[in-house]
């Protein structure tokens, strides 16, 4: 498991932990003092451990090439986990990590985590990651296999890679766990203001299941290696396809609970816990949010002429062209029916009302492109906290009163 990409916000409900359409990237200059603190003495401490084990690894040039070549081609096959909007990740290379350090010892281990953590975070990624959210990763990783060695060597686990002991390794490879996801939390709950329990037992310990399987199949592999049956290697190949699958499978349904299936953008559920938690982080700085619902209008003549196809089509193009829209801090949210909900933290009404604006400029000039069957318009109402309400509740009121206002003085004009 690694930070992945990038450190941002994670959701508190177990099913809200998934990717958001719209990627987010957070700037770690914008990133709360702690956080930075925190971040670049994980950095400083990783490239400690990494600078000793480059030194003290006694490892084979065949056998560490082997290991970094196998630790690369487990590092692409990624199944983003989805801090919400981080790009975070998972990949099965930790059983490559857990190979190294019973066969080769703490130093060759600590340079095969590291390997693929950087790796993870540099090849293959949709969008290029900041350097300090890789480095992050890279001593995060390095770390915790610098620890688990310690525990290994400590409780009986041989050094110099001669036989697997069963219990150190169990003990190990739970500390490697322990510590890399501990790591994570810390680095987001000092983001995001979360206590770190919180973040822990609803965002990382989810993951223990599938990381446990492939710990027990790195350990299959390594006493195959070591006792010289070589039959037992191919396990490694099997093992990486597998542990692959079961976090795609369990992401996937995790997945389910918090995304509108037809537009990919977060649901009803995902956008309300968010905009709760957003009003409190809100409170407690002083800070201003401004909550914006959209309304399609048309939608039934588009769903009458076209058909629900063509209603579907619109549905999608209206989410894309709010979602492509957004800064790093926003929210896309499909409400349900033909209506969208927009979250905008920091922004004032003067600012919103001129981006919801220019989206719904958007909407109508890209529907004209497509030859809707129907014009594509949307209306909306704006309402910032505290100003129209303190609540959830209070603010969709507002937001919602003032969209059908518009949405009613329009006809009005037209009609005219």
């Amino acid at each position: 498991m690694h930070a992945g990409g990038k450190i941002s916000r994670v959701e508190r409900d177990p099913q809200s932990r998934l990717n958001l359409t719209t990627r987010r990237r957070t700037d770690v200059n914008k990133s709360p003092l702690g956080t930075r603190i925190y971040v670049a003495a994980v950095i400083a401490a990783g490239t400690a451990v990494v600078a000793g084990a480059v030194g003290t690894s006694h490892a084979k040039p065949l056998t560490l090439a082997a290991l970094l070549a196998v630790s690369f081609l487990a590092s692409q096959a990624k199944v983003e986990m989805a801090v919400l909007g981080s790009g975070a990740t998972l990949t099965p290379s930790h059983i490559t990590d857990l190979i190294a350090l019973v066969i080769c010892g703490t130093d060759t281990a600590v340079l095969v985590s590291a390997w693929s953590a950087w790796t993870q975070c540099t090849f293959g990624t949709k969008t290029r990651n900041p350097v300090h959210q890789t480095l992050f990763s890279v001593g995060a990783l390095a770390l915790s296999m610098s620890v688990a060695g310690f525990v290994y060597v400590l409780l009986g686990g041989p050094a110099d890679g001669t036989a697997l002991e069963i219990k150190p390794f169990a003990a190990a490879a739970t500390v490697f766990f322990l510590v890399n996801a501990g790591l994570i939390a810390g680095a987001v709950s000092l983001t995001v203001g979360d206590p770190f329990h919180s973040v822990w037992f609803d965002f990382l310990l989810s993951v223990w299941p599938s990381y446990l399987i492939g710990a027990g199949l790195s350990a299959v592999v390594a006493y195959g290696i070591q006792a010289q049956d070589y039959w037992l290697v191919p396990l490694l190949a099997a093992s990486l396809a597998i542990l692959h699958k079961n976090y795609q499978a369990c992401l996937a349904r995790m997945n389910d609970g918090i995304t509108d299936e037809l537009t990919g953008l977060p649901n009803k559920r995902f956008a309300i816990d968010y905009v709760d938690r957003e009003l409190a982080r809100a409170r407690r700085t002083g800070g201003r949010l401004t909550m914006a619902l959209l309304d399609m209008d048309g939608f039934k003549r588009i769903n009458d002429v076209g058909g629900h196809t063509a209603g579907d089509h619109a549905l999608r193009h209206v989410g894309h062209c709010l979602g492509r829209t957004l800064r790093a801090s926003d929210l896309c949210a499909r409400y349900g029916g033909d209506e969208f909900l927009i979250v905008l933290p920091g922004c004032n009404r003067a600012d919103a009302e001129r981006r919801i604006s220019g989206m719904q400029a958007e909407i109508t000039a890209t529907g004209r492109e497509m030859q809707f069957c129907a014009e594509l318009s949307v209306s909306a109402g704006v309402a910032m906290f505290p100003d129209d309400g303190t609540t959830f509740d209070a603010l969709f009121a507002t937001a919602d009163s003032r969209m059908y206002s518009g949405k009613f003085a329009r006809a009005t004009r037209n009609a005219v």
